[in-house]
């Protein structure tokens, strides 16, 4: 009896022979999957062998049979043979299988006009439209890794690629959008018309996903950038249906990358182009904090006001101004500051904004805008004396922006730091301010000059507006003066005890249950302390390569007493190991104890214990700091 191990060890040596004990095995009355199989992969063998020879007159048969094969959908490998046979038992078959030859041999331009062909004679399946989408695709890729890319080549394939009809959404399609991405980088394509046609609603869930190059840095996902690229067209082209259509798209992005500034900007110019301007408020506030130091940001923000806010209009402008004063740049804004000052009257100050604008155009052989022109072609232009600078007037003006960039800010109480400097930026000094928050206060490096710090003293109350960035740094935007009745009243005060006078060294030591093991200088206390006495202390904690450290900012002498005994006395069992000594309680006995009072292991002695801090094990304990004698009633 003929069995299906049969028919595949016949298939090796003679596909005839092997196809016929096939033919009687379907025949049989119990046929299973493997049954199936052996017959499917001889009538593939068969199909391979005579398409390949160029004999059509069984091809119809052996395909008839084949599709007629209920085959493992579970079995990808059969799965392929099949779907790649079957393309051959059609008229075309030969110059399929020519083409797919062609592109194994990495020549796909020649494979590319097999298939262009096919389509040009009607034969142009799915199936055959998907292979010419592949070589056209890998045409480009080699194009645009070349030193001299022909860009015309490589958007001709994207066009035709358009035309195709291709699974969508598939990775297919993602490798043409990636292809048209990159391509916008370098050359005049339009990024947003393409993506209309390729149409953002095929993006995977995979194209969403930002990526870790080889050096470490993480980069924008496809979607990402594409929609970044887009919503930047769509913003300049200032077409209604454009705007509409990327609008939904960017939120999506944003939503899942709220770090990608750049997509909030790109929002912000396409809800002002819509006329939604106070939804381009909310996001350009964002913008405008993220980049609080660039005068684009406050330009920004005075163009999403002038509809509706003339002052916030003037004062923003009046900001971005302080921010830069080079003319390389700053001439647009300026020409907006000066159409405002005309408007309220402020001649002399338009007339200095117009000028420097009239100046650096002409130095750099630079057109004139229009607006300009009308205001020097004015008749109070030629009556009036322009003022030498506007420095005093964007500061006196600018505050009504920051107010509104912060308005919806809560004010944060914090504290005055030292003043520092960075090895190697000796000219930048640096000040740390402490910032409340509800447990305890974190520490924040801002520049010396951000604010007028020569009044004060470290320990002065402040009061500021900032935020964690998305990098989960904090940011200051707006310091204040903050009158507190004490200092360093953000941090909370801890109830200790002195342990130690140390007279030599001038110093306290002193415990903080579970915090602090510490010590203050005698000459930094208002009163005299004892070994015992209640001390309150306030420290700010920090961390160094060798660990969590403390510094102690405040430390004053208090009728309070700690939640926790610092000192208890002891009568226990000693337990001794390697010349150290331990009790049943948990009580360490250093061996400079031991020596000097001769200990020994089983010894019950009295003593005096002390909280400590264990370093090695960051854990807190007892330890002995005086020995009074032996339990004399174990003697």
């Amino acid at each position: 009896m003929i069995t299906n191990k049969d028919v595949f060890a016949k298939r090796k040596t003679n596909i005839d022979e092997a196809y016929q004990m096939a033919l009687q095995l379907m025949n049989a009355p119990d046929i299973d999957d493997w049954d199936f199989k052996a017959f499917a992969w001889c009538l593939i063998d068969l199909i391979k062998r005579d398409a390949n020879t160029g004999q059509q007159k069984n091809l119809a048969h052996y395909r008839q049979q084949l599709e007629a094969i209920k085959v493992d959908p579970n079995d990808e490998v059969l799965q392929k043979g099949v779907r790649y046979v079957l393309s051959l038992c059609n008229p075309h078959g030969q110059l399929i299988s020519e083409a797919k030859s062609w592109s194994k041999q990495g020549r796909h331009a020649e494979a590319a006009n097999i298939y262009r062909k096919l389509c040009a004679n009607g034969a142009a399946d799915t199936a055959i439209q998907t292979s010419l989408a592949w070589e056209l695709y890998k045409l480009s890729k080699e194009s645009m890794a070349q030193n001299n890319v022909n860009l015309n080549v490589v958007k001709k394939n994207l066009n035709d690629y358009l035309k195709l009809e291709v699974e969508k959404p598939s990775l297919l399609h993602s490798c043409f959008l990636q292809l048209a991405s990159k391509l916008a980088g370098v050359d005049s394509l339009n990024m947003l018309v393409f993506a209309r046609l390729w149409s953002l609603d095929y993006l995977r869930p995979n194209d969403f996903d930002r990526y870790v190059g080889d050096d470490g840095k993480e980069y924008p996902s496809l979607a990402e950038k594409v929609i970044q690229q887009a919503s930047k067209e769509a913003a300049g082209s200032g077409n209604h249906q454009d705007l509409n259509y990327i609008l939904p798209h960017i939120g999506q992005a944003i939503t899942l990358f709220p770090d990608n500034i750049w997509l909030k900007l790109n929002n912000v110019k396409v809800l002002l182009a819509l006329g939604k301007h106070d939804d381009a408020l909310t996001f350009g506030l964002e913008v405008t904090k993220s980049k609080i130091n660039d005068y684009w940001s406050w330009e920004l923000l005075g163009d999403i006001c002038s509809g509706s806010d003339p002052e916030a209009t003037l004062s923003s402008y009046c900001k971005a101004l302080l921010c830069s004063s080079d003319d390389k740049f700053t001439g647009k804004v300026r020409l907006k500051l000066a159409l405002r000052l005309v408007e309220t009257g402020e001649l002399a100050s338009a007339k200095h904004e117009v000028e420097r604008l009239v100046a650096y155009r002409d130095k750099e052989g630079q057109k004139i805008p229009e607006d300009a022109t009308k205001i020097v072609s004015q008749a109070w232009y030629g009556e009036t004396q322009a003022t030498d600078s506007n420095a005093a007037f964007y500061k006196a003006n600018a505050s009504v922006a920051e107010s509104l960039l912060f308005s919806k800010m809560p004010w944060i109480s914090a504290n005055l730091g030292q003043k520092f400097t960075v090895p190697g930026k000796e000219g930048k000094p640096k000040r740390k301010l402490f910032v409340k928050t509800s447990s305890e206060p974190i520490d924040v490096s801002i520049q010396e000059s951000k604010f007028e710090f020569k009044t004060l003293n470290p320990g002065d109350g402040l009061r500021i507006k900032g935020e964690f960035d998305t990098t989960n740094r904090f940011q200051v935007y707006v310091i204040e003066k903050r009158d507190s009745d004490k200092e360093w009243d953000v941090f909370p005060e801890k109830i200790g005890e002195v342990y130690h006078v140390n007279k030599d060294r001038n110093e306290i030591n002193f415990i903080v249950p579970r915090d602090l093991d510490g010590f203050v200088h005698s000459s930094e206390l208002a009163d005299t302390l004892r070994e015992g006495d209640a001390i309150a202390v306030k420290f700010e904690r920090y961390t160094t390569k060798q660990g969590q450290g403390y510094h102690v900012l405040q430390a004053v002498a208090t009728d309070q007493i700690p939640s926790t005994p610092v000192k208890k006395q002891f009568c226990e069992e000693v337990r001794e190991s390697n010349g150290m000594g331990f009790t049943a309680s948990d009580i360490f006995i250093p061996p400079p104890l031991m020596n000097e009072y001769q200990i020994k292991d089983g010894q019950t002695v009295l003593g005096t214990a002390l909280l400590s801090y264990n370093k090695k094990r960051s854990s807190w304990g007892w330890r002995a700091m005086s020995i009074e004698g032996e339990d004399q009633s174990k003697l």
